[in-house]
């Protein structure tokens, strides 16, 4: 079981990661003062940042925005948090854009939309019983709800389970000596394992 102790040591490491926190915040203060996708302009300044910022590899930022603008009620829907729309901004010429989809929706709408990362799928595949990612965000939701539901932290918000999981799905390729971990992270991890070592449930395998 994981306990509300071990999502305030995430967001304990979380709020250590100076490079991290300024681009969340950057992100969170453009979408908040930027809610509405009434410009391409505005789209596409969104969509750099995002791709900057958290390292999705678009490769056309500008044919993304344009998609994205196409979307009908494209507001109303991430207001409403509609599941759906995650789909639509992820599929874009024969590609699935995911996470950087689910990011795009994470920062309109934070109470419903939880961000699709490798990290956090590496943390769901080895907590959740009977889980596989089928790179839906209609399943991942399912998934990350269902942790929530059989840890009993149905209080604790996607950001903060986010923090979590990303930081858990990241600790067990650090332990399993994986070298594709952003520096910011690996250097603190090399300082304060001890810290690291609280994410970990008593059941866990690691």
């Amino acid at each position: 079981m994981i306990s509300s102790d071990q999502i305030e040591t995430a967001k304990s490491i979380y709020s250590q990661l100076t490079k991290w926190n300024i681009a969340n915040s950057t992100l969170s203060e453009y979408f908040k003062f930027n809610p509405l996708n009434n410009s391409e302009k505005v789209i596409l300044i969104k969509v750099l940042i995002i791709d900057s910022l958290y390292k999705t590899n678009l490769k056309e930022q500008i044919s993304v925005a344009e998609n994205i603008a196409s979307i009908s009620n494209l507001d109303k829907s991430l207001k409403e948090g509609k599941e759906e729309v995650v789909e639509k901004v992820a599929h874009w010429q024969n590609k699935n854009l995911l996470s950087f989809a689910s990011k795009f929706c994470h920062f309109h709408n934070k109470e419903k939309y939880p961000i699709y990362d490798k990290y956090v799928i590496i943390a769901l595949k080895n907590l959740l019983k009977n889980w596989k990612d089928d790179r839906t965000f209609t399943n991942f939701l399912r998934g990350i709800n269902q942790f929530r539901i059989e840890n009993s932290i149905r209080d604790i918000s996607y950001e903060d389970l986010d923090k979590f999981l990303w930081m858990y799905g990241m600790l067990i390729n650090l332990e399993l000596g994986k070298t594709d971990i952003n520096k910011e992270i690996k250097d603190f991890y090399k300082n304060n394992k001890e810290l690291f070592t609280n994410l970990k449930s008593r059941d866990s395998f690691l």
